[in-house]
């Protein structure tokens, strides 16, 4: 009885452990709903033809390029400050040279 207690709480932990979001999955997230809300308000303001139209359109036209900068800027930096590889870390300098077939491996 006792080991079907612990294996369900060592299984609950593991759940919940796997279940956890980070803080880069989140902003990334919060950048794709930014940027569908953008296209969202920029399309009903040209269904309805408004005025504000034409201002909705650069401020989507902006968006469209600045919240993946940032979102990118954040990746960058919380790999730096965490000192974790991120996604435009260049490869270590023998690893590139070792991959490539027919080449020589480095020493």
């Amino acid at each position: 009885m006792k080991d079907t207690k612990n294996d369900t709480q060592k299984n609950l932990r593991e759940d919940t452990q796997k279940k956890k979001m980070t803080s880069r999955q989140l902003v990334a997230i919060i950048g794709v709903a930014l940027l569908a809300l953008l296209y969202l308000i920029t399309l009903v303001t040209a269904i309805v033809d408004s005025s504000e139209s034409a201002k909705w359109f650069r401020i989507c036209l902006f968006g469209t390029f600045a919240v993946p900068l940032v979102i990118w800027i954040y990746s960058w930096m919380y790999a730096r400050l965490t000192g974790k590889r991120g996604i435009g870390d260049p490869e270590a300098p023998g690893a590139a040279a070792a991959d490539v077939p027919g080449e020589p491996k480095a020493k």
